[in-house]
């Protein structure tokens, strides 16, 4: 890249503050704003789960700061669990009263869908259908927040993309055939309750997620934490992720995000990406190049770019930039801010992806693309308060 992406990090008491100074500090950085056409993708995990689910504040600021700079109309679309629920129940329908939104559930509301090829555990290609309306979006804009998890030890913008594809094929982001789950039978059934969202869902995740480590702990104690020492049953899931880290790059290289807002008042730890830890850690994280954006995420919730699949992989696909030291950082500084997160619970085979490349027909550079972040890296804070930056949309 012939430019270093800029990269705003802000901490403050308030969200909306926080979220309007690091758009504010985004400067000449910023992409243009159409009148029309612009699409603004919240991530709705639950409809009814704060905690899990873009906040109300976060989008609504940004859709004010998308007005500001012309917008006329904006299309707030989603497609994960019941997002015309989401909308009413997690309040973005009250904030945004009055304002010219067109509300898309996309698991209801889209009649026209484009294609794409993702990678099957089985080293097979298989055509998906992805939103045209997200993918004909004159600008399309990511908010999302930071959390662990199941799949991707971390999800932030770029996994955010995984519910503009049709529902029926979203399993297919995973590596299975479309329509299913992946399992068959019995496991079928259960993995499909977990998806649920309810609080024995919740109670059940955690239970099984410790009880994993437990068995995982003992696993790696022993050594046999190695590719050639998995079960059947974990060389599956490593494949599958492997598959999911290689097919977001496909994704979002399909749909482009021009803008990228990560909400870290709303982290969430452990097993995520419902049912972990709530943590509000005060910042956000806001750039134009969503790879750049989810790298300096990665960073502040203490985890190793080197074992998040997508972020590597995408550097090395040129779609943006995963090395800490080719980030240009402007707001507060990451180290004062870098906290160190629970790590969910199928952290240590998410580490094996790169093992199980090969085996679905990938290939990758054997460099390693993440760059340990030093006190010496440039950190820039415009000298305006909070209250003279949010005047200034």
């Amino acid at each position: 890249m012939n430019q270093r992406p800029r990269v705003a990090i802000v901490a403050d008491d308030r969200r909306h503050d926080a979220v309007a100074q690091a758009l504010h500090l985004l400067g000449d950085t910023w992409p243009h704003v159409p009148a029309r056409g612009v699409v603004l993708k919240p991530n709705l995990v639950s409809q009814n789960d704060l905690r899990a689910s873009s906040h109300p504040n976060t989008v609504a600021t940004v859709a004010d700061f998308l007005y500001s700079r012309g917008a006329e109309h904006l299309i707030l679309a989603e497609g994960a669990t019941d997002a015309t629920a989401g909308f009413e129940n997690l309040g973005h329908r009250r904030l945004l009263w009055g304002r010219p939104v067109t509300w898309f559930d996309i698991n209801r509301d889209e009649k026209s869908w484009n294609e794409i090829e993702l990678r099957g555990t089985n080293g097979a290609m298989r055509p998906s259908r992805i939103s045209s309306t997200i993918t004909d979006a004159e600008l399309y804009v990511s908010v999302a927040l930071a959390k662990t998890h199941v799949n991707t030890m971390m999800t932030a913008s770029m996994k955010n993309q995984m519910s503009c594809l049709h529902p029926q094929d979203r399993i297919q982001m995973h590596g299975y055939q479309a329509g299913g789950n992946g399992y068959t039978g019995l496991k079928q059934k259960v993995v499909q309750w977990l998806k649920g969202d309810s609080a024995a869902v919740a109670w059940a995740t955690t239970a099984l997620g410790r009880a994993k480590q437990a068995r995982m702990l003992g696993q790696r104690m022993s050594g046999r934490m190695t590719w050639e020492h998995l079960s059947a049953s974990q060389l599956e899931f490593v494949k599958s992720v492997a598959a999911m880290h290689s097919n977001l790059v496909r994704l979002n290289q399909a749909v482009k995000p021009r803008l990228a807002v990560v909400d870290g008042f709303s982290t969430m730890d452990g097993e995520g990406p419902r049912f972990g830890r709530s943590r509000n850690l005060g910042w956000v994280v806001a750039g134009s190049d969503p790879v750049a954006v989810d790298t300096v995420v990665a960073h502040l919730m203490g985890l190793d770019v080197n074992d998040i699949g997508f972020l590597v992989l995408a550097d090395q696909a040129s779609l943006g930039s995963a090395r800490l030291d080719q980030i240009e950082l402007v707001g507060d500084p990451i180290q004062k801010l870098a906290r160190k997160c629970r790590k969910h619970s199928h952290t240590p085979l998410h580490r094996l992806w790169r093992d199980a490349l090969s085996a679905i027909g990938e290939t990758q550079k054997s460099a390693n693309t993440a760059s340990s972040y030093h006190s010496h890296l440039s950190v820039k804070r415009s000298s305006q308060s909070v209250s003279e930056q949010a005047k200034s949309y």
